[in-house]
């Protein structure tokens, strides 16, 4: 029961892009359910996990599953740039906007990972401070989700 809200988390993005290839108002409708159903009640429970009895590497997972579960999709988005060049400047703020609303939720977890482990004593003080602003950083987030996993991994193993 946990799980559901990053399962839908996860499909999210490729439910946009349905909507999208059904084409008219029906995506954009799609977009603005999927932030306040999906995304904007995600970033909170990302922190609320914690008292739920989620720890650090498990938060830390779930960031890393759903950054790789997004890289496909920004991968989609530099291709449809690439392919049709200055045609698309017009929708460069709209890309922009897309893009963040899709790292926001995974890097909320992320933070609530992060954080979580410093608490455990997995990761110091100065290693919070620069993953979570690599958490925020377009690319540099994927290596902060694997670093921060791995780290809270090699942690547990070792105790």
């Amino acid at each position: 029961m946990k799980r559901i809200p990053m399962l839908l988390l996860l499909a999210a993005p490729y439910i946009f892009i349905a909507a999208c290839a059904a084409k008219g108002t029906i995506a954009f409708l799609t977009w603005i359910l999927l932030c306040v159903l999906i995304y904007l009640p995600n970033m909170i429970y990302a922190f609320i996990l914690p008292r739920m009895g989620y720890g650090g590497r498990q938060l830390l997972f779930w960031s890393l599953l759903l950054k790789v579960m997004n890289i496909p999709v920004f991968a989609m988005i530099i291709f449809f740039v690439l392919l049709f060049n200055i045609f698309v400047l017009p929708m460069a703020p709209f890309l922009i906007l897309f893009d963040y609303t899709l790292l926001l939720p995974s890097s909320m977890y992320g933070v609530s990972g992060l954080i979580a482990c410093c608490r455990e004593g997995k990761l110091s003080k100065k290693g919070l401070v620069i993953n979570i602003i690599m958490q925020f950083t377009f690319c540099l987030d994927v290596f902060s989700a694997v670093y921060g996993y791995v780290k809270a991994r090699k942690k547990q193993s070792v105790l």
